[in-house]
């Protein structure tokens, strides 16, 4: 039984239940609000399953057993549709069009091979389904560090311009949630966040959060001039204490550490699993801390099974593509709150 189905069998049970248990039989006939909670509920109540290297597929070669390139995911819309996935990760290199690959030559395979051509298929996705909660889309700026191929160059600012643009040309300004909107008339990001918090969901469905995911150079880059991205489009992983401090990678998850992050406001992203390890040994423990621990964007390989490793997979216990953050979400937040198979399609 695929993720949807699972999902609207789940959202069909617990309306009946709140039919029985509210005396009611049938409805009224007035066209039911699908998230009466918009106002109350914020992005970062919410917990989401993503994808690591979201564009990779396996290299066309007979791989060794435990190679860190055996995995494969389908097509961004596909993964959006089938899988629950509702946040992506992309290695960019410095390159026309920014490639997205994992290794030059070597590990390249992708199933899309641009940035812009990545970023448009889950703005397309996102436009036909207005209601879905924000995805977030970590871009990584890869450096050559094996094969060296003479197209992709270093960062610089030039690049960083580039992805700016390139960011803007696929989002329209209705369709991001920038840095801009987080901070409001706070003095920092991270002000925002720790204080006020972040917007509602009913101000910020529909839209994509894009993120710099890395702590290097490039993120130094990133920041110059916009120490709390002011006008950028993207936000950056950043540090607890840094002025634009709003998302907090911490690739291995430790639940205390987690929790104490999310308390203070924070939207943590996480590792479930890493180079097939925790699928071959069919091990978990590494996912509940992630998940437990109430890291919002629970990154994994296996979003569903895969034939090559086993019954190994990663979902939100319920198997919803996103569900109320264990540890921060209001009291009688249900999964249905937060998104809806019902309403994914009606216009807002």
């Amino acid at each position: 039984m695929s993720y949807r189905h699972r999902y609207v069998v789940a959202w069909s049970l617990m309306v009946a239940l709140g039919l029985m248990l509210s005396g009611c039989s049938s409805t009224t006939g007035r066209r039911a609000e699908p998230f009466p909670r918009d106002k109350a509920l914020r992005v970062n109540d919410i917990q989401v399953i993503g994808t690591h290297n979201s564009y990779h597929r396996r290299p066309p070669r007979t791989l060794p057993l435990g190679d860190v390139a055996d995995y494969q995911h389908p097509a961004l819309d596909q993964q959006l549709d089938h899988e629950g996935v509702r946040s992506f990760e992309l290695d960019a290199f410095n390159g026309p069009s920014f490639p997205i690959a994992h290794t030059p030559v070597l590990d390249a395979a992708t199933n899309c091979p641009t940035l812009a051509v990545c970023l448009s298929v889950v703005e397309r996705w996102s436009v036909a389904h207005p209601t879905h909660v924000p995805i977030f889309v970590l871009i990584e700026p890869k450096t050559q560090t094996i094969v060296f191929d003479a197209k992709d160059q270093p960062w610089d600012a030039a690049a960083i311009r580039r992805l700016d643009t390139t960011v803007r040309n696929v989002f329209g300004v209705r369709d991001l949630l920038t840095p801009d909107m987080v901070r409001g008339r706070s003095r920092t990001l991270r002000d925002a966040v720790t204080t006020r918090g972040w917007p509602t969901l009913g101000a910020t469905r529909g839209r994509v959060a894009v993120v710099l995911n890395t702590a290097g150079p490039e993120r130094d880059l990133y920041l110059a001039g916009r120490p709390t991205l002011r006008c950028a489009p993207l936000f950056v992983t950043a540090e607890p204490d840094a002025p634009s401090a709003a998302v907090i990678k911490r690739d291995e998850p430790r639940s205390a550490e987690i929790r104490r992050l999310v308390e203070r406001g924070f939207i943590v992203r996480s590792r479930a699993d890493d180079r097939g390890t925790e699928a071959r040994a069919n091990n978990f423990a590494r996912a509940d801390a992630a998940i437990k621990g109430g890291a919002q964007i629970v990154t994994t390989d296996f979003p569903v099974p895969d034939p090559h490793f086993g019954a190994y997979e990663v979902r939100l216990p319920g198997g919803e593509p996103a569900r109320c953050d264990p540890v921060i979400a209001p009291p009688r937040c249900w999964s249905m709150d937060i998104e809806n198979p019902k309403f994914l399609n009606r216009r807002r």
